[in-house]
């Protein structure tokens, strides 16, 4: 059995314990039984807030589950994805039977993105940053190229294991900080096919461009020609505190292998938004970009809300590339179809769902992702890799009026 408290930090950078949870030790194929419970005093607390509107309600009482799943996944977004995980248990020496996810979380020590932390009963959350400084920033490039190429750990790697291990996702990164904030540091990878790192600035500057709310980036130039791209973090706020993340995954209880569409993530905006009349075109528009651009990597795990004052309102968008990895469906679904319409048939749907304006948006969009090859010489992507992509997205651009048939 491990137990571990549940602390979160508010936006104004007060810490209070929200819950706690218990976990029974794995059974042979690795499932383990999980509860979770709000505190008296936090229940009491005026600032309390759900930490899962849709599955975990502020009332007393156990929430039980197997493993991290519903109803506990806002517990399981606190980790970080392959590449976080795998520094995780490399930092802390953690044997094969401690790399479940209770054990992560509590190696993590308040460390990863979001307003959760899970130290052990009646310790508070450590509160030193781990985050590398810009000036660590090559160290860091090599030292993920090396940990990518020969799985060693030397002194170098040491200082990405300990700013490595928070962002989620399969791929090089580490967090860092410099005199403007906190960022993500995402760096190429030894298996890239093409420029990753150019054609997601590329990308981000297309989507501002297009009318999404974006986190403010930038590309820093690295010996040997190479570049990383610095996302500035948005679960941190001005005052030292952490707006609470919570990904549409868990929102909406899709474990495991799921079949959702848009609409489902827009129905999800409108009940539980603090502001679903800027929110939902907010996610239309994103969507559209998606479509047209040919971000097929639009899993639930790439939609976030975030909690403050207001309540949840959703993220800003991140994690935009083409295609990279051909495979022309998309995860989630438009309408019946894992295949896009053309702008029309996208101005449809959102016709359909209510959005208002989103003939315009739709129109906002076209005109921002026609500029692709252009935008992707200004960010330095070689011609063929532009090249390759383009001619997808203005396939994308001119497919026909009408929406694509139920598979």
């Amino acid at each position: 059995m491990i137990r571990l408290d549940v602390w979160l930090t508010l936006p104004a950078g007060e810490r209070v314990q929200a819950g706690e949870l218990a976990c029974a030790d794995a059974d042979g194929q690795g499932r383990y039984a999980s509860a979770f419970r709000y505190t008296p005093d936090y229940l009491a607390d005026p600032r309390a807030f759900p930490l899962d509107p849709a599955s975990l309600p502020l009332t007393p009482g156990e929430f039980q589950g197997s493993q991290l799943d519903t109803p506990l996944m806002v517990l399981e977004d606190a980790l970080p994805d392959a590449w976080g995980r795998r520094l995780l248990i490399l930092r802390h020496g953690l044997p094969r039977g401690q790399q479940a996810e209770p054990f992560l979380l509590r190696a993590q020590a308040g460390q990863g993105l979001g307003a959760l932390a899970f130290p052990p009963p009646g310790e508070a959350p450590r509160t030193h940053d781990d985050s590398a400084t810009l000036l660590d920033l090559e160290t860091l490039h090599e030292a993920a190229r090396r940990l990518e190429q020969d799985g060693e750990v030397d002194i170098a790697h040491r200082l990405l294991l300990a700013a490595g291990s928070s962002p989620g996702g399969a791929r090089p990164k580490a967090l860092l900080r410099d005199d403007q904030g906190h960022w993500i540091a995402k760096f190429s990878s030894g298996r890239d096919e093409v420029d990753r790192v150019g054609l997601e600035a590329a990308s981000l500057e297309l989507a501002r461009m297009a009318g999404l709310e974006i986190p403010e980036f930038r590309l820093e130039h690295l010996a040997g020609g190479r570049r990383a791209l610095l996302v500035k973090r948005f679960d941190l706020t001005p005052q030292g505190g952490r707006r609470h993340m919570l990904s549409l995954r868990a929102l909406l209880r899709a474990g495991g292998y799921y079949v959702l569409r848009y609409a489902d993530l827009i129905a999800a905006l409108r009940r539980y938004s603090a502001q679903p009349e800027i929110d939902v075109p907010r996610l239309y528009r994103q969507m559209v970009f998606n479509a047209l651009l040919g971000n097929t990597d639009d899993h639930l795990k790439n939609f976030w809300m975030l909690h403050d004052s207001r309540g949840y309102t959703l993220s800003p968008a991140f994690d935009l590339l083409p295609d990279i990895g051909g495979r022309r469906e998309h995860v989630l679904l438009f309408d019946l179809s894992p295949n896009p319409p053309g702008p029309d048939g996208l101005a449809e749907l959102g016709r359909k769902w209510g959005v208002a304006g989103a003939l315009g948006i739709c129109r906002e969009a076209r005109a921002a992702v026609a500029r692709f090859s252009e935008i992707a010489r200004r960010y330095g992507v070689p011609k063929a890799d532009a090249a390759r992509f383009a001619r997808d997205i203005d396939h994308r651009l001119i497919r026909p009026k009408r929406l694509p048939a139920a598979p």
